[in-house]
């Protein structure tokens, strides 16, 4: 016959004053539609010496009854100096919770795995009442089904064990010895017994020694159970308790409330509920996410957060109001840079220091582009001095190879026509009929020929300049490719073009007619920005360059 072994004492509260101990022993060897169990008899049997060493024992012989004697070893606890509580049997898990099956139990499922069921974590917060002197052991099937599907797999989950309490895992077989020889004896240490015998793990509260039975205790004789009547509870009061633990488990709001109810009525009114609620409860962000929430932020705000963020150096992967992984990152980064926790989640307070941080950035960024702008302007005049004293067509030119935007790029320029045409004008005739053919055919090997045939003509040095100057644009060229690709790979329309030169005419780089079309002024207002910001000066847009801009516009 399939059963439940329980041992069962009830004892009248008119025959005990004070309950001073108290004990669930349940072993469930014998399952309907799970496997069974050996050995769990054992751990029964054992269970009865408790009751004769003074302990209130609770149990009970019929499946349906197993939460209802559950709950009233929970009363009597409330008041006990010593807690025992020894469950033996299948247990089941969907991680954050663990239940011992009832032996009527079927396949389990997600809300109704606690049909008839112990909830080990509510048996957990019962036995936190005793710290110190509260024992719970979990005599387990040495076979594991793995996954049970629906989120559960049986076994045994992780267990959060209140302050004093000792928890004792091992196979049935050496729980029931531990019961037998250790926890059911007078002076038995439950320390050494935890050691000496195999398979047993220990939890939670294990000091040096613990002994629950004073070695001088005496077994009194054996009371005779008294079994109470089955209780025939009407639909209506049913309904009544299902709201009644409902409305305590609100008021509570707690994991222990909501999942007492859950135990109480797995299928009950609110169970949907009670399950949402502890997922939030046990969310370890849950806190600081609804002082976000409760912020209200708008979506312009979400962005100025993001902006800020990425003027400080911590990338959102967007400037788009939409909080995801990339802002969430860039704030928990924040935050390990400001010493506070890294949750990923602001209050008004970190938006406020965001803020700060910002300002002070912007005008230190500020202050950095004018002082480049500075030192860029002192180092074209010092550079233009230097040159324009050599009062050559090549010092004039090395001039404009470094500044070709410089302050006094147009009089190096003027001063070059000026040089050229005197030098034409002076030249000898074939002298000046060789270099016009060179000049028109303008490459490499014509310039070296005019050097060849004339090493001491007039526009030697101008040759020379010429050579170097198209051998540095064939490395310049490279560059120059390299430089066009990115800006093409941008795919910048003639809208987004109006918005850059926009931004450029606004701080006053004048980029020409804002018309969409890049010109040449274009190119020279883009370079001038770039050398202002400390960016590679190609006078082409990247990535970088339109980043800078946006975070600029937006200070």
């Amino acid at each position: 016959m399939r059963h439940l072994l329980m041992t069962t004492a009830l004892i009248c509260a008119a025959t005990l004053p004070r309950a001073e101990d108290a004990a669930l022993v349940v072993g469930v060897p014998d399952y309907q539609t799970l496997r069974t169990l050996r050995g769990v008899g054992d751990v029964v049997d054992a269970g009865r010496t408790l009751r004769d060493l003074g302990f209130v024992l609770h149990g009970t012989a019929a499946a349906p009854d197993l939460q209802s004697e559950a709950n009233r070893f929970a009363e009597t606890a409330a008041g006990a100096e010593r807690l025992v509580v020894v469950l033996a049997g299948r247990f089941v898990t969907d991680g954050a919770r663990t239940w011992l099956m009832p032996a009527d139990a079927r396949t389990p499922a997600p809300f109704s795995v606690a049909d008839g069921a112990i909830s080990v974590e509510t048996a957990l917060q019962t036995l936190a009442a005793a710290p110190g002197a509260a024992i719970l052991v979990l005599g387990r099937d040495g076979r594991d089904d793995g996954d049970l599907g629906a989120g559960l797999r049986s076994g045994i989950g992780a267990l959060d064990i209140p302050s004093g309490v000792t928890v004792i895992e091992g196979p049935v077989d050496a729980a029931a010895t531990l019961l037998r020889r250790v926890i059911a004896v007078p002076g038995g240490d439950v320390i050494a017994g935890l050691d000496d015998i195999d398979d047993l793990t220990g939890a939670g509260f294990l000091p040096a020694s613990l002994v629950l039975v004073a070695a001088d205790t005496q077994p009194a004789t054996a009371t005779p159970p008294v079994v109470a009547p089955p209780v025939v509870v009407p639909p209506v009061a049913v309904a009544d308790a299902d709201s009644t633990a409902w409305t305590e488990a609100r008021a509570a709001d707690t994991e222990a409330a909501y999942t007492r109810y859950l135990d109480r009525f797995p299928q009950g009114a609110q169970a949907d509920g009670a399950v949402t609620r502890l997922r939030e409860l046990r969310d370890p962000n849950r806190a600081v996410s609804g002082i976000e929430q409760a912020l209200n932020l708008s979506l312009e705000a979400r962005r100025a957060v993001q902006r800020n963020l990425q003027v400080l150096g911590y990338d959102t992967r967007g400037v788009d109001g939409i909080w995801g992984s990339g802002t969430r990152d860039a704030i928990r980064r924040w935050q390990a840079a400001n010493g506070v926790a890294q949750n990923g989640y602001v209050d008004a307070s970190q938006i406020a220091l965001i803020g700060q941080q910002t300002a002070t950035r912007s005008a230190q960024l500020a202050a950095e582009q004018e002082a480049q702008r500075a030192t860029q302007l002192q180092a074209d005049r010092a550079y233009w001095a230097e040159m324009s004293d050599l009062g050559t067509a090549a010092g004039l030119q090395a001039y404009l190879d470094r500044y070709p935007d410089g302050e006094n790029a147009d009089r190096a320029r003027e001063a070059l026509d000026r040089s050229a045409r005197v030098a034409r004008r002076n030249a000898e005739e074939a002298d000046r009929a060789l270099w016009d053919r060179v000049q028109e055919a303008n490459d490499g090997s014509a310039y070296r020929d005019y050097l060849a045939q004339q090493p001491d003509g007039r526009f030697r040095a101008d040759a020379e300049e010429r050579l170097r100057r198209l051998e540095q644009d064939a490395e310049v060229d490279d560059a120059t490719a390299a430089a066009v690709a990115r800006e093409n790979a941008l795919g910048l329309d003639p809208i987004a073009m109006r918005l850059v030169e926009a931004r450029l005419a606004q701080i006053g780089l004048d980029p020409g007619t804002i018309d969409g079309r890049i010109t040449r002024d274009t190119r020279r207002a883009i370079s001038r920005y770039q050398r202002d910001n400390g960016l590679t000066d190609t006078g082409y847009l990247d990535q970088s360059v339109v980043s800078r801009m946006l975070t600029d516009a937006f200070r």
